[in-house]
């Protein structure tokens, strides 16, 4: 442990593949075996309130489909564009929340960001009323 980075200076500077890794376990999740080709999942955190109090089988199969993409950039300015391609990984996998790392975030992205998650939010509330109407 006294070797990982403590300052924003010494993230800066660490490789990214070893950055990408630092953030994953920083976020307590786990980090792809495969660091290219990984379909723009860097790691997933598998929610500790998901696990069932008492894992069966069947169970565990339905725990570990329960996880949150991470997304990491090493990078001062995360932009629209790389929001956008983890939003389309978000879908793509039906995820509701994900994590995305970047040490800032341009004002477009911050607004995307925003913008999502309300359509998302809008979206998961009409299925639910849809649902308990019929």
């Amino acid at each position: 442990m006294r070797d990982l980075p403590k300052t924003e200076e010494e993230l800066r500077k660490y490789p990214p593949f070893g950055f990408e890794n630092w953030a994953v376990v920083a976020l307590g999740g786990i980090p792809n075996k495969a660091q290219v080709g990984d379909m723009g999942i860097d790691g997933r955190i598998f929610p500790v309130g998901a696990m069932p109090a008492a894992l069966s089988r069947n169970t565990r199969m339905e725990f570990m489909d329960v996880w949150y993409p991470v997304q990491v950039k090493q990078r001062d300015k995360v932009g629209r564009p790389d929001i956008d391609s983890f939003e389309a990984v978000m879908m793509r996998e039906d995820r509701k929340l994900g994590y995305f790392v970047g040490f800032d975030f341009s004002g477009d992205a911050l607004f995307e960001i925003d913008r999502f998650f309300t359509e998302r939010s809008s979206r998961d509330q009409a299925a639910h009323g849809a649902r308990d109407s019929g």
